[in-house]
């Protein structure tokens, strides 16, 4: 009977864990790449994005991605202090393509002086199965898919 409790005290806490992690999913990618940029994170936001086999097979691979580390934060930075930070933030919705391997988060950002924008997160997945920003063009996206639509009321 104590090795039954163990066991499903156990199996309690993995749950629990892996209910606090937020997953492996577009919005949650979405969400954690929004709260690196709250916290200023560029490092950790630029470890969302994707990268190609090629890409990540180079030789200088992780002095790019510090290079791209230092080119968000230098211009991300300018463009949020100007509009007092990034008060909140909230996902409006999530679309997994029929493929299962892309999918577009839409964002609702709040800024600190005021200003709302809706911006479109192009995702998709790596080999491994997780779920990336994804910085490149994609066949199918049109204009409405643009970051930094402005919401007007």
């Amino acid at each position: 009977m104590k090795r039954l409790s163990i066991f499903l005290g156990v199996v309690l806490i993995t749950l629990f864990i892996a209910s606090c992690s937020g997953g492996n999913t577009p919005k949650a990618v979405a969400e954690k790449s929004m709260k690196c940029l709250v916290d200023k994170d560029f490092e950790g936001y630029v470890d969302l994005i994707y990268f190609s086999d090629k890409d990540m097979e180079s030789a200088d691979f992780q002095e790019s991605k510090k290079q791209l580390a230092a080119l968000i934060k230098d211009k991300g930075e300018k463009s949020i202090s100007k509009k007092d930070d990034i008060k909140s933030f909230e996902t409006i919705s999530e679309e997994i393509a029929k493929d299962g391997n892309t999918a577009n988060v839409k964002m609702k950002v709040v800024y600190g002086n005021g200003e709302e924008e809706a911006n479109d997160i192009k995702m998709r997945k790596d080999k491994d199965g997780n779920w990336k920003i994804d910085m490149g063009k994609q066949e199918g996206r049109g204009a409405d898919h643009e970051v930094g639509t402005e919401i007007k009321d």
